[in-house]
C-alpha cells in the first residue's frame, strides 16, 4: 500500500506516524527464512545479516516497515544506501559498524491469517502486540497530526504519514487512505527519460503519478552525470508518457527524484524544477 502526497488531514478518523528516510519493504517470515522485499520484489535479505534474528520469534508473519540505519539516533539515509549497495566481503563488518533497523508500521498476515481486510486500528493492535527482537521496532502512533509534526520536526524526520483509522490495506495500491506530509516543500517525480548535457551533466524528462497511477509530463531538470548508471538498465523504446521530445532515451517509469520548483504553471509543469535527490534506495 502505498501513500500519497498532500496537506495534513486532521479529525478523529485519522491515526498518525513518523515517516522514515529508508527502504520500504515487505517483510516475509516463513518456515525459518526471512525475505525484505522492496517495491520490485528484490530480496535484500542477504545485505543485512543482523534483522535475521527476527525468526527466533515469529514463525510465520508479512510485515509492513521502513529499514532505516540510525547515526546519533537519527536516519542516516546516505548509511542506508551504503548498506544496500555492499559487496558481499563487506557486508558482515558493515552490519557491526552500522546496524540495519525495521520501523515496523503494518502487519499483513500472522500464522496463516490474511488480515488485510481488517480495519487499520486493529492491525495495529495486533502489530503491536508481537514479540519481536532487536533491530525490529514499532514506532509510536498518534491521534494528535499536529503534535507528531512538530516531534518529526525537532528530531530531523521527513515528516509524517497520515492514515485513515478504518482503512483496509490494499496491496500495491496508492489511494488516499495514506496521506505523506513532508516538512520540506519537496515534490515527488518519476524519470522518463534522459538526455546528455554538453556540460557533462543530465537532463531529466519528469513526470508525476496521480492516486490512480497515471503519469503526466511536468518538465526537465538538471542532474549528476552518475546517474547514468542507474538510468541504463531502465531503458524502453516507447516513451511512459505522451511528450514531444527528440533524441531522448526513455526509460522506465521506475526511479523516483525529489525536486523543488519556483512554482506550477496552469496546465501543472513545474517552473524552474530544481534536483534535489534520488530515491535509489527504493529500486532495490
Amino acid at each position: 500500500m502505498l501513500p500519497t502526497a498532500g496537506p495534513l488531514p486532521t479529525g478523529p478518523g485519522w491515526r498518525y506516524e513518523f515517516k522514515w528516510d529508508g527502504i520500504r519493504l515487505v517483510c516475509g517470515i516463513h518456515d525459518g527464512v526471512l525475505e525484505l522485499r522492496t517495491r520490485l520484489g528484490n530480496d535484500v535479505a542477504p545485505k543485512f545479516p543482523e534483522l535475521h534474528q527476527i525468526l527466533h520469534a515469529l514463525d510465520d508473519a508479512i510485515l509492513d516497515g521502513e529499514l532505516v540505519v540510525l547515526t546519533d539516533d537519527r536516519p542516516d539515509w546516505g548509511a542506508v544506501i551504503r548498506r544496500r549497495q555492499a559487496k558481499p566481503s563487506a557486508v558482515r563488518a558493515l552490519a557491526e559498524v552500522h546496524p540495519a533497523t525495521v520501523m515496523l508500521f503494518d502487519v499483513l498476515r500472522l500464522d496463516g491469517e490474511d488480515l488485510r481486510r481488517r480495519p487499520y486500528t486493529e492491525r495495529r493492535a495486533i502489530l503491536e502486540s508481537l514479540e519481536l527482537a532487536d533491530g525490529w521496532v514499532i514506532p509510536p502512533v498518534s491521534d494528535n497530526g499536529t503534535a507528531m509534526m512538530a516531534t518529526s520536526l525537532e528530531f530531523g524526520l521527513e515528516g509524517v504519514i497520515a492514515k485513515r483509522a478504518a482503512s483496509r490495506y490494499h496491496s500495491g495500491k496508492r489511494g488516499r487512505d495514506w496521506i505523506k506530509v513532508k516538512h520540506e516543500d519537496l515534490i515527488d517525480t518519476v524519470v522518463i527519460g534522459w538526455e546528455r548535457r554538453a556540460s557533462g551533466g543530465l537532463t531529466l524528462l519528469l513526470a508525476e503519478q496521480d492516486a490512480g497511477g497515471v503519469l503526466s509530463y511536468v518538465g526537465k531538470c538538471t542532474a549528476p552525470r552518475s546517474l547514468i548508471e542507474v538510468l541504463e538498465p531502465l531503458a524502453t523504446k516507447a516513451p511512459p508518457v505522451a511528450v514531444s521530445a527528440r533524441g531522448v532515451r526513455w526509460v522506465r517509469p521506475v526511479l523516483e527524484v525529489e525536486v523543488t520548483a519556483a512554482s506550477r504553471a496552469p496546465d501543472g509543469r513545474l517552473r524552474q524544477p530544481r534536483f534535489v535527490r534520488p530515491r535509489v534506495d527504493q529500486l532495490g
